[in-house]
Protein backbone atom coordinates (compact mmCIF):
# COMPACT_ATOMS: atom_id res chain seq x y z
CA UNK A 1 0.00 0.00 0.00
CA UNK A 2 1.45 3.42 -1.17
CA UNK A 3 1.35 6.32 1.74
CA UNK A 4 -0.84 8.82 1.43
CA UNK A 5 1.39 12.10 0.74
CA UNK A 6 3.35 10.89 -1.90
CA UNK A 7 6.33 12.52 -3.16
CA UNK A 8 5.82 15.34 -5.48
CA UNK A 9 6.63 14.42 -9.34
CA UNK A 10 9.43 16.37 -10.28
CA UNK A 11 8.86 18.56 -13.54
CA UNK A 12 11.18 21.16 -15.05
CA UNK A 13 10.54 24.44 -15.52
CA UNK A 14 10.65 24.31 -19.30
CA UNK A 15 7.80 21.92 -18.89
CA UNK A 16 5.14 24.86 -19.12
CA UNK A 17 6.12 25.37 -22.79
CA UNK A 18 5.46 21.88 -23.27
CA UNK A 19 2.00 20.83 -25.66
CA UNK A 20 0.82 17.46 -25.04
CA UNK A 21 2.65 16.40 -28.33
CA UNK A 22 5.93 17.23 -26.87
CA UNK A 23 5.39 16.45 -22.73
CA UNK A 24 7.87 13.57 -21.78
CA UNK A 25 5.64 10.44 -22.30
CA UNK A 26 6.87 8.82 -18.47
CA UNK A 27 6.49 12.75 -17.03
CA UNK A 28 2.50 12.07 -18.50
CA UNK A 29 2.59 8.76 -16.77
CA UNK A 30 3.83 10.07 -13.40
CA UNK A 31 1.86 13.13 -13.19
CA UNK A 32 -1.34 10.35 -14.05
CA UNK A 33 -0.13 8.04 -11.71
CA UNK A 34 -0.09 10.04 -9.03
CA UNK A 35 -3.55 11.78 -9.88
CA UNK A 36 -5.06 8.54 -9.68
CA UNK A 37 -3.46 7.06 -6.47
CA UNK A 38 -3.73 10.10 -4.39
CA UNK A 39 -7.44 10.27 -5.72
CA UNK A 40 -6.98 13.82 -7.54
CA UNK A 41 -8.66 12.73 -10.47
CA UNK A 42 -12.14 12.04 -8.42
CA UNK A 43 -11.89 15.35 -6.92
CA UNK A 44 -11.78 17.21 -10.30
CA UNK A 45 -14.70 15.03 -11.72
CA UNK A 46 -16.72 15.50 -8.51
CA UNK A 47 -15.79 19.57 -8.84
CA UNK A 48 -17.37 19.01 -12.67
CA UNK A 49 -19.98 17.39 -11.98
CA UNK A 50 -21.40 20.28 -9.16
CA UNK A 51 -20.49 23.34 -10.92
CA UNK A 52 -22.30 21.38 -14.19
CA UNK A 53 -25.39 20.47 -12.03
CA UNK A 54 -25.35 23.60 -9.76
CA UNK A 55 -24.77 26.22 -12.56
CA UNK A 56 -27.91 28.31 -13.97
CA UNK A 57 -27.66 27.29 -17.54
CA UNK A 58 -29.01 23.76 -16.42
CA UNK A 59 -26.25 21.88 -18.63
CA UNK A 60 -27.11 18.39 -18.62
CA UNK A 61 -30.87 18.78 -18.32
CA UNK A 62 -29.89 20.29 -21.69
CA UNK A 63 -28.27 17.59 -23.13
CA UNK A 64 -30.44 14.69 -21.70
CA UNK A 65 -33.49 16.58 -24.23
CA UNK A 66 -31.35 17.20 -26.79
CA UNK A 67 -30.21 13.56 -26.84
CA UNK A 68 -34.01 12.63 -26.26
CA UNK A 69 -35.02 14.32 -29.45
CA UNK A 70 -32.51 12.67 -31.47
CA UNK A 71 -33.56 9.52 -30.46
CA UNK A 72 -37.29 9.97 -31.01
CA UNK A 73 -36.53 11.71 -34.13
CA UNK A 74 -34.62 8.51 -35.41
CA UNK A 75 -31.46 10.32 -36.00
CA UNK A 76 -29.71 8.08 -34.03
CA UNK A 77 -30.36 4.16 -33.38
CA UNK A 78 -27.43 3.37 -31.01
CA UNK A 79 -25.91 4.39 -27.65
CA UNK A 80 -22.43 4.71 -29.74
CA UNK A 81 -23.94 6.86 -32.80
CA UNK A 82 -26.20 8.83 -29.71
CA UNK A 83 -22.36 9.65 -28.04
CA UNK A 84 -20.89 10.68 -31.09
CA UNK A 85 -23.81 12.98 -32.02
CA UNK A 86 -23.88 14.34 -28.97
CA UNK A 87 -19.88 15.55 -28.43
CA UNK A 88 -19.74 16.41 -32.07
CA UNK A 89 -23.24 18.80 -31.16
CA UNK A 90 -21.59 19.86 -28.56
CA UNK A 91 -17.94 20.83 -30.27
CA UNK A 92 -19.67 22.38 -32.57
CA UNK A 93 -21.57 25.01 -30.29
CA UNK A 94 -18.46 25.60 -28.30
CA UNK A 95 -16.85 26.43 -31.91
CA UNK A 96 -19.51 28.21 -32.30
CA UNK A 97 -19.59 30.38 -29.58
CA UNK A 98 -15.93 29.98 -28.14
CA UNK A 99 -16.14 32.68 -25.35
CA UNK A 100 -19.37 32.44 -23.73
CA UNK A 101 -19.76 34.71 -20.49
CA UNK A 102 -20.86 33.09 -16.87
CA UNK A 103 -24.24 33.21 -17.77
CA UNK A 104 -23.98 31.49 -20.94
CA UNK A 105 -25.63 33.88 -22.92
CA UNK A 106 -26.17 38.20 -22.89
CA UNK A 107 -29.48 38.30 -21.28
CA UNK A 108 -30.19 37.84 -17.41
CA UNK A 109 -30.90 34.00 -16.73
CA UNK A 110 -34.50 33.15 -16.58
CA UNK A 111 -34.03 29.43 -16.42
CA UNK A 112 -37.85 28.56 -16.82
CA UNK A 113 -38.90 30.61 -19.60
CA UNK A 114 -40.37 27.91 -22.29
CA UNK A 115 -37.49 25.88 -22.70
CA UNK A 116 -35.14 23.43 -20.44
CA UNK A 117 -32.49 26.01 -20.70
CA UNK A 118 -34.63 29.44 -21.66
CA UNK A 119 -31.34 32.06 -21.42
CA UNK A 120 -29.15 30.12 -23.97
CA UNK A 121 -30.60 30.13 -27.26
CA UNK A 122 -28.28 29.49 -30.67
CA UNK A 123 -29.45 31.52 -34.13
CA UNK A 124 -32.09 28.88 -34.75
CA UNK A 125 -33.39 28.93 -30.99
CA UNK A 126 -31.83 25.59 -29.64
CA UNK A 127 -30.56 25.71 -26.39
CA UNK A 128 -26.91 26.05 -26.35
CA UNK A 129 -24.54 22.60 -25.81
CA UNK A 130 -21.62 24.13 -25.49
CA UNK A 131 -20.30 23.73 -21.54
CA UNK A 132 -20.85 27.22 -20.08
CA UNK A 133 -17.54 29.16 -19.56
CA UNK A 134 -17.80 29.49 -15.08
CA UNK A 135 -17.77 25.75 -15.30
CA UNK A 136 -14.92 25.22 -17.10
CA UNK A 137 -13.22 27.85 -15.40
CA UNK A 138 -13.97 25.95 -12.34
CA UNK A 139 -12.45 22.77 -13.48
CA UNK A 140 -9.32 24.26 -14.54
CA UNK A 141 -9.26 26.00 -11.35
CA UNK A 142 -9.60 22.36 -9.43
CA UNK A 143 -7.12 20.65 -11.64
CA UNK A 144 -4.62 23.20 -11.72
CA UNK A 145 -4.59 22.87 -7.38
CA UNK A 146 -4.66 19.11 -7.98
CA UNK A 147 -1.52 19.48 -10.18
CA UNK A 148 -0.08 21.96 -8.07
CA UNK A 149 -0.43 19.60 -4.95
CA UNK A 150 1.32 16.42 -6.63
CA UNK A 151 4.25 18.73 -9.12
CA UNK A 152 7.18 20.57 -7.82
CA UNK A 153 8.60 22.56 -9.91
CA UNK A 154 12.25 22.35 -10.57
CA UNK A 155 13.21 26.26 -11.77
CA UNK A 156 16.85 25.30 -11.53
CA UNK A 157 16.37 23.94 -15.29
CA UNK A 158 19.87 22.05 -16.68
CA UNK A 159 22.90 23.36 -16.25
Amino acid sequence: MTNTPSTPVKVPSSAANYTSATLDPDLRSQINTVLLRDGHVANIQEALLHALNSHNANWPTTIQNHALALLRSGEVTTFPALLHRILDDVRHDSALNPATSSTNGSKPATNGEAKANGDAKDSDGKASLAVPQAVMEEALRVARESLEAVCDVDDKGSS
